[in-house]
């Protein structure tokens, strides 16, 4: 079952590279104290992240800071590596921090994965925006993974 709103996110490690190294990265630490926007990502590289999700994003990211989110996070699926290498395509300026979740650990412990082995992607992080208030869940919005490959734009769902 899906974490819901008014909960509290499970405690986890998720990864980040910084210069060339791995960083740990604690969701505690990370979202205490914090207004923050957390979106979740089948993959890296996918078409429609790259190309229709996620400039969405980085396009609003001031506005979105300006309206009162001190944190932005994109959470993929994939290595440590390829998230950052995704990173710098999409983001150059680094305006939202791109986290890996690669092993799934904090996917899986909110209830928010989905397989598609019919597109070889295996199991991924569902697509979705929550906005928490600290580590607590203050809304939530979950794409059916059917929809992922015909979405046109981010802000049809979330936004």
């Amino acid at each position: 079952m899906a974490i819901a709103v008014g909960q509290r996110i499970p405690p986890a490690r998720l990864a980040e590279i910084r210069n060339g190294e791995i960083l740990e990265v604690g969701t505690e630490e990370l979202f205490s104290g914090r207004r923050a926007i957390m979106i979740g990502v089948p993959g890296a590289f996918t078409p429609v992240c790259t190309e229709k999700h996620l400039p969405d994003f980085v396009a609003g990211a001031e506005r979105l800071k300006n309206g009162g989110f001190d944190l932005i996070v994109c959470l993929a699926a994939n290595d440590p590596w390829t998230v950052g290498s995704w990173a710098a395509l999409v983001d150059p300026e680094r305006k939202i921090r791109f986290l890996s979740d690669g092993n799934l650990d904090f996917s899986r412990s909110m209830g928010l994965t989905d397989t598609r082995r019919d597109l070889y992607l295996g199991e991924r992080t569902s697509r979705f925006l929550m906005i928490l208030e600290g580590a607590i869940v203050q809304r939530l919005a979950v794409e059916p993974f059917v929809e992922h490959l015909t979405r046109t734009r981010c802000s049809d769902v979330f936004l």
